[in-house]
């Protein structure tokens, strides 16, 4: 299989990672990781949750 894999990123984890200057980070994870974040965001029911799953991931690639 020499196919590259391809995550479809929500356009508000795709700001927030761009923002947050950590899109070079998410795009270097394994695609089964980027994947496992973008299933963390979508994944949630309220917008407040939505929000604070992107906040966390965004955190967690800056390394705090």
């Amino acid at each position: 299989d020499t196919e590259p894999r391809t995550v479809d990123v929500p356009d508000d984890l795709a700001m927030a990672l761009k923002e947050g200057g950590v899109t070079a980070v998410f795009d270097t994870l394994a695609p089964s990781k980027r994947k496992e974040y973008v299933r963390q965001v979508t994944s949630a029911k309220a917008e407040e949750t939505r929000q604070r799953r992107i906040t966390k991931i965004v955190s967690t690639l800056k390394g705090e």
